[in-house]
């Protein structure tokens, strides 16, 4: 059985409020909040006690376990795992990587985070890239709805595994297969899964998967993962300059290749064998990779199937009281297309609608409002801290303050 008051000790942050906005912000656990401060009292004392060899290797062990952890969340391996600010970092890496001709096309849908459609447009006046766009119908879009504007110039598959708006989940393994059929690259914004829904990479044909951490990895801020399959190594390059660490160690490590009298600025090295080549920050990410690793450890401790079957349940519960209640469901019902995210329309105005996120912050409710190619109005984010009683709240809220709106 799933002991969801088990799970929200764990995490301080649910004693405070009803929360339901881990799509914008999750709340982290207090084991990855410790790690940071730990890492931050490394830092602050030095090597006085330790001496500088056991002092870096102190200050880098975080990040060995972070790609860890996050190979084992992904079904991967730790060299497939490179580090990222944020999804939109991981977005622009592997973007500028893929080899464009002018007439390629790329294909993404309407209902994207407008971040994805950014990050397009770099290759789309760099190299003179066709976008074309796939319309949802009432929310909702396949991957036929791709495959009918893919041809023999369509370059990147390029695709959220969980849609911010409505909580759509795609059908990566049909993206994967379609990706493989057609020889184009397949691009994915896995944000708003990682975390909450099972992942399995060895499974799939993904070759670049982004995803920022805070949200449903609940880590901390600055932090995420960016996923580089081994098999496409071969057929990308880093478009965006990197940091010396992405560079292939050397065979004397870098303290004494960074000591050597004869060093000059002009590294003749090699590029890392692998992910790490992608890698484009210049110091390694120690408060970021110690909360990193705490929390995918934490998400990695879980019965996934578990968590899983307690975030879709309680959705199918808000989801029928909504549609008792009259009120607009923008989010499938059906597991499979389902995840942690519930978007309904309470009012068709959205003045009304920001009204009532205001007079529920009032109570402590913290659902959001979000509207996209003309989806959305109240998003609540279902996670595996979320309890009955927040929901049950959530609709106690809703019920009171509708009548004075």
């Amino acid at each position: 059985m799933f002991d969801v008051e088990a799970i929200r000790a764990d995490f301080p942050g649910t004693a405070q409020q009803v929360y339901l906005n881990t799509a914008g912000v999750g709340l982290p656990p207090q084991a990855a909040l410790d790690a940071v401060q730990q890492a931050a009292l490394l830092i602050g004392c030095g090597p006085a006690d330790m001496g500088y060899k056991a002092y870096y290797h102190a200050l880098g062990n975080p990040s060995v376990q972070a790609k860890a952890e996050a190979a084992r969340l992904l079904h991967a391996t730790p060299q497939e795992i490179a580090f990222i600010d944020d999804t939109t970092m991981g977005l622009n890496i592997a973007l500028a990587a893929i080899p464009f001709s002018p007439g390629d096309n790329l294909v993404l849908c309407d209902l994207e985070y407008p971040q994805v459609a950014i990050s397009a447009a770099y290759p789309q006046h760099r190299h003179d890239l066709e976008v074309r766009v796939a319309h949802h119908r009432s929310g909702i879009v396949t991957v036929d709805d791709y495959v009918k504007l893919m041809d023999a110039r369509t370059r990147v598959l390029l695709v959220s595994s969980v849609q911010w708006i409505n909580g759509l989940r795609m059908d990566l393994a049909a993206f994967s297969q379609v990706a493989q059929e057609r020889g184009c690259f397949l691009v994915v914004d896995a944000i708003q899964q990682l975390g909450a829904l099972p992942l399995d990479l060895s499974q799939l044909r993904v070759d670049f998967l982004a995803a920022g951490a805070q949200k449903w990895l609940t880590a901390p801020f600055g932090t995420g993962l960016l996923y580089v399959r081994t098999g496409v190594l071969d057929q990308v390059q880093p478009g965006l300059a990197h940091g010396l660490f992405a560079y292939a160690e050397p065979k004397v490590g870098w303290a004494k290749y960074l000591g050597d009298p004869s060093l000059t600025p002009f590294v003749s090295l090699p590029l890392a064998p692998d992910a790490r080549r992608f890698e484009i920050h210049g110091m390694p990410k120690t408060l970021g990779t110690a909360g990193l690793a705490a929390s995918l450890a934490y998400v990695n401790g879980l019965d996934t199937a578990a968590a899983t079957q307690h975030i879709l349940t309680l959705g199918d519960f808000l989801i029928e009281q909504l549609q008792r209640r009259g009120i607009k469901v923008w989010t499938p019902q059906p597991h499979h297309l389902r995840s942690g995210i519930v978007t309904c329309e309470p009012f068709p105005e959205a003045e009304r609608v920001h009204q009532l996120t205001l007079e529920l912050e009032k109570q402590r409710i913290y659902p959001t409002v979000r509207y996209c190619s003309g989806v959305g109005g109240l998003r609540v984010s279902i996670h595996y801290y979320t309890s009955r009683d927040d929901i049950e709240a959530l609709l106690a809220g809703i019920d009171e303050i509708s009548k004075t709106l």
